[in-house]
């Protein structure tokens, strides 16, 4: 099971590098609200809810409709949720502590991708 979620999360950075480098090589430039960011978006949520599948089945939490949504229309939120619901209080936090050095990483991947699409 950890195999397959780290495959999720390397799915995640790889959209976020790829994403941005194929839309500055094509059109020049990267706009959020393009095609590409919004295809990025899409792709990136479906690894997202793919990895939150995956954590699910291995800490043994059963989340509810709510919960399931919440991670596809305001992961932002529902994901600190559920990190202390299923992990408890001090797991948690580190948790969360964990995921924001993650989006932090594809931040840097989105850059990363603009300045290398900048390049051809």
């Amino acid at each position: 099971m950890r195999k397959a979620k780290a495959a999720a999360l390397m799915t995640m950075g790889a959209i976020s590098f790829f994403m941005p480098a194929l839309e500055r090589a094509i059109t020049g430039q990267v706009e959020m609200l393009s095609t590409y960011g919004l295809v990025e978006t899409v792709l990136s949520l479906i690894a997202l809810f793919w990895w939150f599948h995956l954590d699910k089945a291995e800490h043994d939490y059963r989340a509810g409709r709510l919960m399931n949504a919440g991670v596809l229309v305001l992961a932002a939120f529902a994901l600190p949720i559920y990190f202390v619901r299923s992990r408890g209080w001090k797991h948690g936090a580190i948790a969360i502590a964990w995921a924001l050095v993650f989006l932090g990483l594809l931040f840097v991947l989105e850059e990363a991708g603009e300045w290398v699409g900048a390049r051809f």
